[in-house]
């Protein structure tokens, strides 16, 4: 943008220029930030202010730019009586001069607490009865106040926001013709010597570092996001550490390499994709976003795009194996007790939540791969949970985070859903055992816990450990952790609200009713004659989970041990 007062005015082109850019960037946010975290502005400079130096100067950078010389998106006025009492409400939770009918309440510095409270304010001084899920859904006034004037339900609410259509889904799932094999995969002879690894730096990644590096000699690449390749290389080791997984003579076989799953190739610049093209022998694929509370839109750059731009690394140059992580989540859910075998998925219709959806597409994109000529193999682990040995758990699983807000709340949801748990570390045992025996490719391995799990049962684990937890209706339980938000309480559940409907929970955290069974046939033939074993999840491992959750500061001690 040039640097005259008025640009709308004075130079109409450049104007028009920065509006499609804009938009293209916005565009690009949407779809790869959470909602909290899209700006509610961008602004184009002819160019960034610099220090004497040369650098540039940051300072300068966070003042505010004067609103006057830029071309914004225009302020829409709340005009009808309905717009004008609810915004004065916005005003004044959020704290702001004042609210257009565009404004996002998240763009307003809306959190989860004052989301709480406009709910709490609209249903006592409005007379309606909004849910949280409508201002998560609909984030600005305008759409907000159009659920609460709208005869009947928002379809939006009644429906799930977080999908897209089965044809959408399908038409996603279609692999670019160029992600092909064009070299036959020749099987190293002395073992792999190169792997690269994504989502090193989460939970799972963890574990599954571990276990490359202790069952073979290879140098393992770790795909991550950080300025530079020294910061990437200390995020790992900082991940193994936390977990007691690190080994010092690990040191010169770790290199991080920065980059991101959500950018095009990666977001690597040409050199470093080509060293890995040519010298990575092997792919073990498991980074993503895992977040229940985000729509499909909002997902697919990470878990859709990023599968998609590791399979096109996978046939660049020399052909290399894929070990892609999926989920038991892709099934459809279904009354009774269907049975879902370890083969290719090919149903979309009856997946519902962005989360599912998105590692549904992503392994269909890794089926058509293979037969394209790139060797892969698919590993669809129930809910994650901690250690065996250990108990070390992440905090960061929808498990984790309801049974921490079931405890704060002292109520436990009332919910007839199965859990299929399944030890971190034997999930991790599975698929390097698998992907370095290099003999197995082309199949899929379910891997839920020892036997189904209720959360009937889960919550009577809880209790017998020592925590007070009442039996609550469910509405009377959205009721109650409404009500601990809006008066300021903390919940671990805040960020997952979207899912608590009035009447039950979003199918996106599983199906009511519904006790799948999980073939495990091809499970069980590669672990059979090793020492790799899966414990029962009983009330022994769920303590040694507590255990550490208490010894971490994550959960309080039960009142009776304190």
């Amino acid at each position: 943008m040039n640097n005259d007062r008025h640009p709308a005015t004075n130079d109409p082109i450049g104007t028009a220029t920065n509006s499609d850019l804009r938009a293209e960037l916005l565009t690009f946010a949407q779809q790869t930030l959470p909602t909290p975290m899209i700006p509610s502005r961008i602004v184009v400079l002819s160019e960034l202010p610099k220090l004497p130096n040369g650098k540039v100067d940051r300072n300068n950078l966070r003042a505010r730019p004067d609103l006057a010389s830029i071309d914004t998106v225009e302020f829409v006025p709340p005009t009808t009586d309905d717009e004008l009492r609810v915004a004065e409400i916005w005003r004044s939770v959020l704290g702001v001069d004042a609210v257009g009918l565009t404004d996002s309440v998240f763009d307003l510095g809306g959190d989860s607490l004052a989301i709480a409270k406009i709910v709490a304010c609209v249903r006592d001084s409005y007379g309606r009865s909004p849910t949280l899920r409508d201002l998560y859904d609909r984030p600005s006034l305008g759409e907000f106040v159009t659920t609460l004037t709208r005869d009947g339900r928002d379809s939006f609410s009644t429906g799930n926001p977080r999908s897209v259509s089965p044809e959408a889904m399908e038409a996603d799932a279609v692999l670019p013709d160029d992600v092909r094999a064009h070299n036959p995969y020749v099987t190293p002879t002395n073992g792999h010597a190169h792997i690269l690894l994504t989502g090193a730096t989460g939970y799972t990644g963890a574990y599954l570092a571990y276990e490359l590096l202790q069952r073979s000699q290879a140098r393992l690449s770790a795909l991550v996001r950080a300025p530079t390749p020294e910061a990437a290389t200390a995020r790992v080791r900082t991940n193994l550490e936390q977990f007691g997984l690190w080994n010092p003579r690990w040191q010169d076989r770790i290199e991080g390499i920065p980059g991101d799953l959500a950018r095009p190739y990666l977001g690597l610049d040409r050199r470093t994709y080509t060293r890995l093209a040519e010298q990575t022998e092997m792919i073990v694929h498991n980074g993503a976003l895992s977040n229940y509370a985000l729509p499909y839109t909002q997902l697919k750059a990470a878990n859709v795009l990023g599968t998609l731009e590791v399979l096109r690394l996978a046939a660049n140059t020399r052909t290399k194996p894929v070990h892609f992580i999926s989920s038991l989540a892709v099934f459809p859910g279904e009354a009774g007790s269907p049975r879902f075998n370890e083969t290719k998925l090919e149903v979309a219709r009856g997946v519902l939540g962005g989360y599912r959806q998105s590692k549904w597409v992503a392994e269909r994109l890794v089926s058509e791969a293979h037969t394209r000529g790139i060797p892969t193999n698919v590993y669809r682990p129930g809910l994650i949970a901690g250690a065996q040995r250990s108990g070390a758990c992440s905090t960061d699983t929808f498990l984790n985070a309801i049974t921490k807000g079931c405890i704060q709340i002292r109520s436990a949801l009332d919910f007839d859903v199965t859990l299929e748990v399944a030890p971190v570390d034997f999930c991790a045992e599975v698929v390097a055992h698998v992907a370095l025996s290099d003999h197995t490719c082309g199949q899929y391995f379910h891997i839920p816990g020892t036997q189904t799990l209720r959360w009937t049962q889960y919550v009577e684990h809880l209790r017998r450990y020592g925590y007070t937890l009442e039996d609550t209706a469910y509405p009377d339980w959205v009721s109650k952790l409404r009500e601990a938000l809006g008066d300021g309480q903390d919940n671990e559940l805040a960020r997952f609200l979207p899912l608590f409907g009035d009447d039950q929970p979003a199918p996106d955290l599983g199906y009511a009713g519904s006790t799948p069974i999980f073939d495990t046939t091809n499970l069980e033939a590669a672990i059979a004659g090793t020492d790799i074993e899966r414990l029962d999840v009983d009330g022994v491992l769920i303590g040694r989970y507590l255990d550490h959750f208490i010894a971490t500061g994550f959960l309080p001690a039960p009142k009776a041990t304190q």
